[in-house]
């Protein structure tokens, strides 16, 4: 596995499981107190308040209510107002890179942010670039 050596985030979309590099996280949050915007539409679910700074909160998950349960991945940008939240049903744990096994599918077949196939306790987990996992989200609205 040659995608992170820092550790692994693994969170729970769905009934699927997946992972992303340690490194593309800058922290996570429960998904509460989300606001609705005028005007919004699909992947924007909302606004959360983080610390005083309005962080948007993309849907991955499809169908995030400002009544919704669940943690918010907040994604690094390149500066603290390029900060972007992701709303997944759980995080599950941070792992080191060895604490998942070789999962033996072809990653090739499945969408460009699949960068491997892994195989964790409960099942495949999925090791996604998640910046690239939002950007094909943002993309299948248009």
């Amino acid at each position: 596995m040659s995608q992170s050596s820092s550790g692994l985030v693994t969170f729970v979309l769905g009934e699927r499981e997946y992972a992303t590099p340690l490194s593309a996280i800058r922290e996570v949050v429960r998904l509460e107190g989300l606001a609705d915007l005028p005007g919004m539409t699909a992947p924007l679910a909302g606004v959360l308040d983080l610390r005083g700074t309005a962080l948007p909160v993309l849907d991955l998950r499809r169908g995030v209510t400002s009544e919704s349960r669940g943690d918010v991945l907040v994604m690094e940008g390149a500066s603290e107002e390029n900060l972007v939240g992701v709303a997944v049903d759980r995080v599950r744990a941070v792992v080191g890179a060895d604490e998942l096994g070789q999962g033996g599918a072809a990653a090739d077949e499945l969408p460009s942010y699949v960068l491997e196939v892994l195989r964790g306790a409960q099942g495949p987990v999925f090791l996604v670039d998640l910046p690239q996992m939002v950007d094909a989200a943002r993309k299948a609205v248009l």
